[in-house]
């Protein structure tokens, strides 16, 4: 899915569970993502926000959930154990970003936050390819009834033991069709984190201990 970037010199890695295994990184806090290169990071300090934010400077920022650039030295990067990465593109300028969504971020409007900023920028959103990555599918993703009334009714799937299984891929999908990105240009994965526990880290499924996987955004003429 990766690859379905109209921009070819935009590039999307995702470092899931092998890597972060095989360079002992599962544990990897953002002080020493640093070291994974020489590149120049930008590294929200994800706290389940609805907040976004443009910088060309690389370094950290607070209280921030998705990052967006236009220097072509910078890498975006997220870290996700179950919520969604989803990597924005712009087709033909160097412009890139990631947000990561969680169901509180999403159900409280992240999506049209990263709308604003990008429309803010003074691009168009039918210009951008959008991937939204490995994460907690509608198979696993099971809710209480405490917090059911947050979400869309035509994406809950009541269960014999009174609890709920939520789709937040499809609440993303139709949360960016209607806040103006083209639907024809939205990649979703079908790998479940919670389901592939050989190749994913989640935090559902492991809690606390859960490691985490990498999303990283970048310019490659």
């Amino acid at each position: 899915m990766f690859e379905n970037i109209s921009n070819k010199s935009i590039k999307v890695k995702f470092l899931a569970k092998d890597f972060m295994l095989k360079n002992r990184l599962e544990k990897l806090e953002y002080s020493s993502l640093h070291d994974l290169s020489n590149k120049n990071f930008l590294i929200p300090n994800q706290t389940h926000s609805t907040n976004v934010t443009y910088s060309n400077i690389p370094g950290q920022i607070d209280n921030c959930d998705g990052v967006f650039t236009s220097n072509p030295k910078i890498v975006c990067c997220i870290k996700v154990a179950d919520c969604m990465p989803i990597f924005f593109a712009h087709h033909s300028l160097i412009f890139y970003g990631v947000v990561h969504a969680g169901w509180k971020g999403l159900i409280e409007g992240i999506l049209k936050e990263t709308s604003v900023l990008i429309e803010g920028r003074g691009y168009k959103l039918n210009n951008f390819d959008i991937l939204i990555g490995p994460s907690i599918q509608k198979c696993c993703f099971e809710i209480s009834n405490d917090v059911v009334s947050r979400f869309p009714s035509e994406h809950i799937k009541p269960k014999p033991n009174g609890k709920f299984m939520i789709d937040l891929q499809d609440i993303a999908f139709q949360e960016l069709k209607n806040n103006g990105f083209n639907k024809n240009k939205i990649r979703i994965s079908n790998d479940c984190s919670y389901c592939q526990k050989d190749k994913y880290f989640s935090f559902r499924r492991n809690g606390k201990n859960a490691g985490r996987m990498i999303g990283l955004i970048s310019f490659r003429p």
